[in-house]
């Protein structure tokens, strides 16, 4: 016979709540305002207002051993529908490879080029190329990406520079894993992005998970770049957002037209990019106050779980089967709701991730984070530095 008692209405109560609230405490619900779909014909008539009055753009690449991907990219950055640009690219000297590559684009007039030089050492060689680009660069506006991200649309420039006005001094762009990087590496990417971008456009912008990003070379140059950080290995594009960031003076654009793809990381890439930003927040400004809300979120998301996971064993053992069927109830409206808040943002950015993925991979975040943590503790601090102090 069932039987309702104080334990089971209290414990049932409480596991229905949890499972009707905690979905809403939820990075994929955490959408940014902005994204917008709109026909081509529309497009055209707005890149061609756009292409007049938009500021003249300096385009800053510093590839490293990437010649192959300089090869098939740098086409789609210098075919942009944009009336005044330059693309000036920053390369290692003696990288014969990349040389060759530039030199069968010389003839294009976007395109500069220039070298870091040999005797450069004790800071950050990526940093330093992307201050060289800098001070190379003969316009206000300045965009910096990676050789390894290419633009699908010829439009790319025209929207991104389309926030150049005068109170912004960052324009905060959107990257993407191609669709042949893990579905997870791209779910994570999204997930982080998420709140980056959410922060930069109600906040002061934290930092930038993407390759994708405009600033002022006069602000650039007069605050001295990246003075205080240079001997950090990695993090140019992060020191940049936080060092700049003032809120309400970052536009975030959104629109598919302005989203560059990445390819594929290595192994080694996607591990290294996680420790490397682990020693990065260490030495950046409000790096507590962006990381209480994913806390929060995790928490609720595995706290909702466990609790359910408890009442579903211990209403078993003790023969509380109604419990168990309220368990299972709020198990199916946890599972349900957060599919459906899933599946919305993933379509909005236009990921390629099966529903069923989404339930474990949200678990998975946490454990991945905390997998990284525990790597980054065993390595060695002058691992993340220029030099050996």
């Amino acid at each position: 016979m069932l039987t309702i008692d104080t334990i089971t209405i209290v414990i049932g109560a409480i596991i229905l709540v949890l499972a009707l609230t905690t979905p809403f405490l939820n990075g994929l619900l955490r959408k940014p305002k902005g994204i917008v779909v709109v026909s081509d014909d529309e497009a055209a008539q707005e890149y061609s207002k756009v292409s007049h009055t938009a500021p003249p753009v300096s385009i800053i690449l510093t590839p490293h051993e990437n010649a192959h991907e300089l090869e098939h990219y740098l086409p789609l950055i210098l075919e942009q529908d944009y009336p005044d640009f330059e693309v000036i690219v920053v390369t290692w000297k003696g990288d014969s490879d990349t040389e060759d590559v530039l030199k069968r684009f010389a003839d294009n007039p976007h395109l500069y080029y220039t070298y870091i030089p040999d005797s450069s050492r004790y800071m950050s060689r990526k940093k330093l190329a992307v201050t060289l680009g800098v001070k190379a660069a003969k316009n206000e506006w300045i965009l910096l990406t990676d050789a390894q991200c290419y633009p699908t649309s010829t439009h790319w420039l025209s929207t991104m520079a389309s926030n150049c006005h005068k109170n912004i001094n960052l324009v905060y762009g959107y990257t993407r894993y191609d669709v042949d990087t893990p579905a997870f590496w791209r779910f994570e990417r999204l997930h982080t992005n998420l709140y980056l971008l959410r922060e930069a456009q109600s906040k002061t912008a934290y930092r930038h998970n993407s390759c994708n990003l405009m600033f002022r070379k006069s602000e650039f140059i007069s605050n001295d770049g990246y003075r205080g950080n240079l001997k950090y290995l990695r993090g140019e594009y992060d020191f940049i957002v936080n060092k700049y960031a003032q809120k309400g003076a970052t536009a975030v654009e959104l629109r598919p037209e302005s989203w560059l793809t990445e390819q594929q990381p290595t192994q080694k890439e996607w591990r290294n990019k996680h420790l490397f930003y682990l020693e990065n927040r260490q030495h950046m400004a409000r790096n507590y106050r962006h990381r209480w809300l994913f806390n929060l979120d995790q928490t609720a998301l595995h706290m909702n779980y466990l609790l359910i996971i408890a009442a579903i064993i211990v209403s078993i053992i003790t023969q509380r089967w109604i419990l168990t069927a309220i368990a299972v109830i709020a198990l199916a409206i946890t599972i349900c709701l957060r599919i459906v808040i899933g599946k919305k943002t993933i379509q909005l950015f236009q990921e390629d991730i099966s529903t069923w993925k989404i339930i474990p991979y949200e678990i998975r975040l946490f454990w991945n984070m905390a997998a990284m943590k525990y790597k980054y503790l065993r390595s060695d601090e002058n691992d993340f530095i220029s030099h050996k102090l």
